[in-house]
């Protein structure tokens, strides 16, 4: 029986950011004892699902997407619920407050999250001392960095990578967040010129990490494709994809209408799609899967659609914690990294 499941009408009943913090509340009281949330729920490694990315090891290939630990408060918590990696942020230079709310709205009957959050967070500086006081434990940290509100192209790229080289040690890898469609002018550096003039700065850091470019569900794939070609070299693997600000067609619920992102099982097919483009088109560059996976299968399709690692988020909140231990004994049972070496 899945108490989540039945649970789950009472705490959707609940406004979705207030059940957020009270959800981000509860994780963060074992975020330096994330061993109990292990017994609690029964989760463990699997050395058959290990995948390795440049210099990195991943004790699962599921993972948290960008958005969920915005603030790095909970990530060891996520990580003994049976997550590889957790992919802390978006942050940016300073902190920000966000848009107004509210900014998030659940779509039950699709499977989906419309939200239009605007990068809240607390600040690089903040966020670093956040990770160290607090180390990661038998979890791989993603750091997502994006431009601040109101800045120029020129001072988005600067400050993008200004960011990198301020937090970079306290991260496994950083995923530069180039897409999102919930502050203006974020989605621009997505632009060949200026995405070079990103990663040519970064790369001149000399870093360790592996760079990752999150990129949009709407952007239109031969642009996509060009502008891998004109980049490769300079980054290290994608992520695709970020929320839409476009597909809306299809919906059916009640808040469809709802300016945002839009997140979970409409934008699996779409996902899937870019995920085979890119990986027939470059075979050997690691690709970080986010868009609607909601069960095993799910999972199974992305990474057999050419994904080294897989991001859930809606369906994570969909379907409660004991989702990636479940995800994590299909694919183990299946050998379905072996399959793929």
């Amino acid at each position: 029986m899945d108490l989540y499941k039945l649970a789950r009408p009472m705490i959707f009943a609940i406004d979705p950011e207030v059940d957020h913090h009270l959800v981000a509340n509860g994780l963060k009281l074992f975020n330096d004892n994330s061993n109990i949330l292990r017994k609690i729920f029964y989760t463990k490694k699997r050395p058959n699902l290990q995948v390795t990315i440049k210099n990195l090891t991943f004790d699962s290939p599921i993972g948290i997407a960008a958005g969920f630990d915005k603030k790095a408060e909970f990530y060891n918590s996520l990580g003994a619920l049976g997550a590889g990696f957790v992919e802390v942020g978006s942050v940016t230079k300073k902190a920000q407050a966000g848009n107004k709310k509210k900014r998030i709205f659940r779509l039950p009957e699709d499977n989906a999250i419309i939200n239009r959050m605007g990068l809240n967070n607390d600040g690089i500086e903040t966020t670093k001392a956040r990770l160290e006081q607090h180390p990661a434990n038998d979890v791989k940290i993603g750091l997502s960095i994006a431009p601040s509100h109101g800045l120029n192209d020129a001072g988005k790229v600067a400050e993008m990578v200004e960011s990198v080289k301020d937090i970079h040690d306290q991260a496994d890898y950083i995923a530069l967040n180039i897409s999102c469609p919930n502050q203006k002018g974020v989605a621009t550096l997505q632009h060949v010129e200026l995405l070079t003039e990103i990663l040519t700065g970064i790369k001149e850091l000399n870093i360790e990490q592996p760079v990752f470019c999150k990129f949009g569900n709407d952007i239109d794939t031969a642009e996509l494709i060009e502008t891998l070609h004109a980049v490769e070299g300079l980054l290290d693997g994608v992520i695709l994809t970020n929320t839409s600000g476009m597909k809306r067609d299809e919906l059916v619920s009640d808040n469809k209408k709802e300016n945002g992102g839009l997140s979970g099982k409409p934008l699996f097919e779409t996902s899937i799609a870019m995920t085979k483009l890119v990986h027939s088109e470059f075979p050997e560059m690691p690709i970080i899967y986010s868009g609607g996976v909601f069960t095993p299968e799910d999972a199974k399709t992305a990474l057999e659609a050419g994904a080294t690692l897989v991001e859930v988020y809606t369906g994570f909140i969909y379907n409660g914690p004991t989702m990636i231990e479940q995800i994590n004994r299909y694919l183990s049972e299946k050998q379905m990294i072996d399959d793929l070496k």
